[in-house]
């Protein structure tokens, strides 16, 4: 009898982690110019429309998944993504002091923005302008004010929060470098544009996070350098880097791996399918609607969404790349957000 209730139980308890799995839903986040639109991509159609007067240049989720902050270079917004609405706009440009925020990120706990931005002042009935130096801000996101400010160099556009480190980020930009939120020291982890030999030298655009909240924590982004193209690999559970070579030059804006860590996809003109392992071009899909800036995929790794850089994204097959279908959106746009929801 206790063998049979045991039974009863261990089933129902697999029954409803099951079903738990089973109910999790994706939605894409696509956002654009004066709005946000929310696609069901069981079903890939838009089911919500967030409007707003503004253009987005890259989003940040929070690792619970419920805020997603859109950068609007001079503002950002928060909209809430239980409710798809709009709930709370930071305005960081007033008449004498001019924010411009090219990269960003959220603390781990939610509380805190990590905002890579210039900074330019004047004084009221005075010409002359006060340009700083590029800053990290640490902004309180509760209390509405900056907690924190740190001098950096110009060019770095993504702060990396790592997982388990909530003393350091990492920084991409002209170098990659671990940055101390305690200290504001940099310590170079891969040299980019700063190298003794010019031959030696990269250059990368990282200006978006195509990953999800709850994914692997693995962050991958195209560069270039003398010998052709590369991929370097952020693991945002442990801080360590590697790169790869890859075999062919493709260009691209953004790119992301795989749930099961075995493909790398990028997107510019073209989407390509990558082996992690070897470099290896598996497959190319040459994309309809011209060009486009990031990608997303489904949780199962099924379905990989390339865009916007028009008014429309593009499905997917993960396995073939073959095209499923077009997603028309309401203006044009530059970024996506993939979100699974229970």
């Amino acid at each position: 009898m206790k063998k049979r209730i045991l039974i009863l139980i261990t089933a129902g308890i697999l029954a409803f982690l099951s079903a738990s799995t089973a109910g999790a839903k994706d939605y894409l986040y696509a956002v654009m110019n004066n709005a946000l639109q929310v696609i069901d991509c069981d079903t890939d159609t838009v089911t919500k429309t967030i409007e707003f007067n503004d253009f987005i240049i890259n989003t940040a989720c929070s690792s619970d998944g419920k805020r997603l902050y859109l950068n609007a270079i001079h503002s950002i917004y928060a909209v809430d993504t239980d409710t798809n609405t709009l709930v709370d706009t930071y305005p960081f440009s007033t008449e004498l002091s001019k924010v411009s925020i090219f990269g960003m990120n959220i603390s781990n706990d939610g509380k805190q923005l990590f905002i890579c931005c210039s900074i330019v002042k004047k004084k009221q009935n005075i010409p002359r302008l006060n340009v700083l130096p590029d800053q990290l801000v640490v902004y309180d996101v509760e209390k509405k004010r900056m907690v924190k400010n740190y001098p950096i160099p110009t060019s770095y556009t993504q702060p990396v929060v790592l997982k388990n480190d909530p003393d350091h980020l990492i920084l991409v930009g002209q170098d990659i470098e671990r940055f101390s939120l305690k200290t504001g020291k940099r310590d170079v982890l891969m040299p980019f544009l700063n190298t003794k030999n010019p031959e030696d030298m990269r250059n990368c655009l990282a200006n978006w996070q195509p990953g999800s909240p709850g994914d692997h924590g693995i962050f991958v982004n195209p560069y270039y350098d003398a010998k052709g193209m590369g991929y370097f690999f952020i693991d945002k559970n442990s801080g360590k880097m590697d790169d790869l070579r890859g075999k062919d030059v493709w260009f691209a804006y953004s790119s992301l791996l795989s749930p099961d860590q075995k493909y790398i996809y990028a997107v510019m003109d073209e989407l390509i399918k990558v082996d992690r392992t070897t470099g290896e071009t598996l497959k190319v899909a040459h994309l309809e609607t011209g060009t486009n800036y990031t990608v997303a995929i489904t949780s199962d790794g099924k379905k990989i969404y390339a865009g916007p850089g028009g008014p429309d994204i593009s499905v997917f097959d993960a396995d073939s790349l073959e095209l499923l279908s077009i997603i028309p959106l309401m203006s044009d746009g530059v970024v996506t957000q993939m979100l699974s929801k229970k």
